[in-house]
């Protein structure tokens, strides 16, 4: 039977499978599991030098004390630096972040991709076009 239920558990799974070799690869070449690499990436994508911790929690899809907790560890690496302005708790990409984000996107795009080669190009755009709309929904 093929169901939403069905359809949401399967998503669940491809996501716990391309994270388990996100995990390993970006763990054994840059020191990082996906989840950092999510929240640097998220970072450095901000419009912004700093992005509000708040900001954050979506994008990572976790609360705010679990991406506090992972960016103290981060900022004790030297790749983030956390501060408060207008007693807004803010994160921004340190130089030695940003240069482990971008040479971590090469690795994580090489797994992405032969994660993706069996799939048409049509429907890897349908699949990235609904996740990118599941993404924006309220929670």
């Amino acid at each position: 039977m093929n169901t939403n239920l069905d359809c949401c558990l399967a998503l669940h799974r491809a996501h716990a499978s391309l994270r388990l070799k996100l995990d390993d690869e970006l763990g054994t070449y840059h020191g990082i599991s996906f989840s950092d690499f999510a929240l640097l990436n998220s970072l450095a994508q901000a419009d912004g030098a700093r992005v509000s911790i708040p900001e954050l929690m979506r994008p990572t899809g976790q609360s705010q004390s679990a991406v506090l907790r992972q960016l103290i560890v981060l900022e004790k690496i030297g790749l983030v630096l956390r501060d408060s302005a207008n007693g807004i708790r803010q994160a921004a990409l340190r130089p030695a972040g940003r240069a482990l984000v971008n040479e971590a996107s090469e690795t994580a795009n090489g797994i992405c991709t032969d994660a993706l080669e069996s799939i048409a190009p049509a429907v890897v755009a349908t699949l990235f076009a609904a996740m990118e709309t599941l993404a924006r929904t309220p929670p």
